[in-house]
């Protein structure tokens, strides 16, 4: 089986520096750590039962989806979107409620891992059809649990639910299943969630060319003699009367006022400017909240840190100035 895993903070040997195990803790959390040693332990069971015929991809993040989607395996027997849980306890799966057994009531659990689960495959298959994949109707959802006090009651769940117990045995039913997926549209499903191609090109628009204009209708635009409009020049310009009488024949008529300066000639209508109103500030401290145990962490961080500094404070003193019962 290949695996292609891009899980963020590890190295390419998997593993996790003290640094990168800080930023992963406060950026998801403590106990993701947790469930990427369980899905370790998974994909080491999945080993075992398939050839490379299969590819698992781990914890990628499809174009146009936000969050990583921990396994996603592809193979001849069909497309699966798995998570897997580490968390001990007594489960019940019903329809599309998961919940954890309580004293003798049923408690709901966020996160509801069933209904993540289906949206993840659902998102997974309809970003295949959009690339070209519509004959791919079904997308398994599984649900796995690594831990072996992990114990799910299934009431006809909206998801498959695999129990530590059965989980060889699910590894050795997926080849067994019947083949829907050629070697060919495996590899192009894997390659079109690793690297999708680009959107096609949009069609430049068709210019229409003009007809150019036929003899007959130059001739005529040729015999039309050009529109002139009648202007006359005001009394008051100042002209003598003979060159008044000359003016007045003409056809061209002048307005009987002018502007007087440039502002006047220029100054806009001040009801014609529009009003614009202020731009909103976002705010930014919004999204740098820290979780309450993200705080915790980050005051623990520091009262370590102050403890060390006073450490090496109380040893350097001790070095440069030692006590008279020492010298004695």
């Amino acid at each position: 089986m290949k695996i292609i895993d891009q899980t963020p903070f590890f190295n390419e040997n998997g593993e996790l520096s003290f640094i990168d195990r800080v930023r992963a803790t406060m950026e998801y959390g403590p106990g993701w750590i947790k469930e990427i040693e369980a899905t370790k332990s998974v994909i080491s069971v999945l080993k075992k039962s398939l050839d490379k015929n299969y590819t698992l991809l781990c914890n990628i993040t499809p174009p146009g989806l936000d969050a990583r989607i921990p396994l996603i395996l592809v193979g001849p027997t069909g497309l699966f979107v798995m998570i897997v849980t580490a968390k001990p306890g007594m489960f019940r799966a019903k329809g599309d409620q998961w919940g954890i057994l309580s004293g003798s009531s049923i408690k709901a659990e966020n996160p509801n891992l069933l209904s993540r689960t289906e949206r993840m495959a659902r998102a997974i298959q309809v970003y295949l059809q959009r690339q070209g994949y519509v004959d791919l109707f079904n997308v398994e959802a599984i649900l796995l649990c690594s831990d072996p006090a992990t114990n799910v009651d299934s009431m006809r769940p909206i998801i498959r639910v695999i129990m530590r117990d059965m989980l060889e045995r699910f590894a050795a039913s997926i080849p067994q299943s019947r083949i829907v997926l050629s070697p060919e549209s495996a590899f192009d499903i894997v390659n079109r969630l690793l690297n999708p191609p680009p959107p096609p090109p949009s069609k430049p628009a068709e210019t229409e060319q003009a007809a150019p204009p036929t003899p007959e209708v130059v001739s005529q635009a040729q015999s039309v003699s050009p529109f002139v409009p009648a202007m006359t020049f005001p009394a008051s310009a100042g002209l003598p009367a003979a060159d008044q009488e000359s003016v007045s024949s003409s056809p061209f008529t002048l307005p009987e006022t002018f502007p007087t300066t440039v502002e006047e000639s220029v100054s806009p209508d001040p009801g014609s400017i529009p009003e614009t109103s202020p731009t909103p500030v976002p705010n930014l401290l919004a999204r740098w909240k820290l979780t309450r145990n993200q705080v915790l962490l980050l005051v623990g961080m520091a009262v370590i840190w102050v403890l060390i500094i006073a450490a090496f404070a109380f040893l350097i003193a001790i070095t440069m100035n030692p006590p008279l019962i020492l010298l004695k």
